[in-house]
């Protein structure tokens, strides 16, 4: 009788193993199966942002293996977007603005925009508020015109790109009080966009995830 509980301890040990190595088989099984069918959406973190919809299946247009997206990674396709970037780096090297950077590291595009955890369509995954971290004081008293405004709507409701405010800008406003409300023929503006690649990459979960890209 005194192995008793012993001998039950090890039964339920036993068994614990027994689920655990199934487990491992099983799950073993499906990443194989993934790869064999190159199917990468089981990897996915969660829904991609619509800008980023269409290059969905080709991880490796954005990742290297496991390494972490870095700002050349999104400079690969938005380098002439951020050609005149309102918010660009140049600025916030500014040691006037050390303190402000300790609340947002501006300087790195992930930290707004991250891929798979977005909470809006162009993969921001910060607050609506986020504008609040730097310019609180335009809606508590420095800017009469502001004041009283919600803390949330700078950005969604359509008055502030972070990237490219000039609309706005009383500078930019003062520069083209003469020009008419709308050209004569809408154009888009000069962007000049550089592939990197001639093609699009070859569907390879493996070499992608294994192979580093």
């Amino acid at each position: 009788m005194s192995n008793s509980p012993g001998r039950f301890r090890l039964g339920r040990l036993f068994r614990a193993n027994i689920i655990v190595m199934v487990l491992l088989v099983v799950l073993t099984t499906w990443l194989a199966a993934a790869f064999a069918l190159d199917q990468r959406s089981v990897f996915l973190p969660g829904e991609t942002s619509h800008g980023h919809m269409v290059i969905e299946a080709s991880c490796s247009s954005c990742h290297e293996g496991f390494k972490p997206i870095t700002n050349e990674t999104c400079l690969r396709c938005h380098e002439a977007e951020m050609a005149e970037d309102e918010h660009g780096t140049k600025k916030f090297r500014d040691p006037r603005w050390a303190e402000l950077m300790e609340e947002i590291e501006v300087l790195t595009c992930t930290a707004c925009h991250n891929e798979h955890v977005h909470i809006f369509s162009r993969g921001v995954h910060l607050h609506p508020d986020l504008c609040m971290h730097c310019h609180e004081g335009v809606i508590n008293g420095d800017l009469a015109s502001h004041e009283g405004f919600s803390p949330d709507g700078c950005w969604t409701a359509g008055c502030h790109n972070f990237h490219d405010h000039r609309s706005i800008s009383t500078g930019f406003i003062r520069q083209n009080l003469d020009q008419p409300d709308m050209l004569p023929v809408p154009t888009y503006p000069d962007r000049t966009v550089k592939p990197q690649l001639d093609r699009a990459p070859a569907a390879d979960l493996g070499q992608e995830f294994l192979g580093g890209g």
